[in-house]
């Protein structure tokens, strides 16, 4: 069984090698399913500096697979979930500037990936950037929705680059589509998405409490109020924008009350949250 087995790598190497690969991207090919066992990994840490020791090294890692195969959208999938992560988990806060730029190495990724999607030209004007996502089907959802993630944190951290911000409706037609095929996808993440992006705003900036409430009620409902940034973004987002310090209270008490191992695979979001809503609290005054 094990000649069998090492027969069965061999051709499946040279049969790669002869459709054109090079030994490089064998090895990086070979390493992409791996790859995102690594990032499943780190999601489902519950220690919060080891998953931070753990994350930089990963990404230099996917890095190095990149460039060993460019054109591989699995790859690039998991480089831009990788940025994206580690910029909002561990960045945005103490070093605003090198989570800018991490977002933006997210967002590239996923641009990249996106293009070998047969009729999506990234660079096309509005109308025809528009009619491609709604031909982008479910099997490029995680695609689609990681890219427009990094792209609205890229800009939600550029907000005084008026390039940056002019990109928002095509980060937000993205997020729209990924909505419109799963709106539960990632615990709730496009919906989280539209919470943030309507509860955030004063009305006069396209904000809407009311759909902002409905966004964040469905995203918290799609885990059972189990993964606990829902509540954290509902909290910071919703809660302080409207003034409603009683819901704000109740969900930084929620998070906090919350039992370890809610959502194990979740479980360094979660034990972010945590971390999060305690620092929240500490503004209570100043916030409200």
């Amino acid at each position: 069984m094990k000649r069998k087995l090492i027969h069965f790598t061999i051709l499946s190497a040279l049969a790669l090698l002869l459709a054109g690969c090079t030994l490089r991207q064998v090895v990086a090919r070979s390493s992409a399913a791996v790859v995102g066992d690594m990032i499943a990994a780190l999601n489902a840490e519950p220690d919060v500096e080891h998953a931070r020791e753990a994350a930089a090294s990963l990404l230099v890692m996917i890095e190095g697979l990149v460039r060993a195969d460019s054109g591989n959208a699995v790859l690039r999938l998991a480089a831009a979930r990788a940025y994206g992560g580690f910029a909002f988990g561990f960045l945005e806060k103490e070093a605003p500037a090198r989570a800018r730029r991490l977002y933006l190495r997210g967002r590239d990724h996923g641009l990249n990936a996106l293009r070998l999607t047969p009729g999506f030209a990234t660079g096309s004007k509005e109308p025809a950037f528009r009619a491609a996502l709604g031909g982008i089907g479910r099997n490029r959802l995680p695609l689609l929705f990681w890219t427009a993630y990094n792209w609205s944190g890229w800009i939600n951290m550029s907000r005084q680059d008026p390039d940056a911000v002019a990109d928002l409706p095509r980060a937000r037609a993205m997020m729209a589509r990924a909505r419109e095929i799963d709106p539960g996808y990632f615990h709730g993440g496009p919906e989280l998405f539209f919470g943030v992006y309507w509860g955030s705003r004063s009305r006069r900036m396209g904000g809407d409490p009311k759909k902002a409430k409905a966004a964040f009620d469905r995203a918290v409902s799609a885990t059972e109020g189990r993964f606990l940034m829902a509540k954290l973004l509902y909290a910071r987002y919703f809660a302080v924008q409207a003034q409603d310090k009683k819901l704000f209270t109740r969900l930084l008490d929620e998070i906090e009350k919350a039992p370890e191992g809610l959502l194990p695979a979740q479980a360094l979001a979660n034990a972010l949250a945590r971390l999060r809503a305690r620092e929240l609290r500490e503004q209570m005054e100043e916030l409200f």
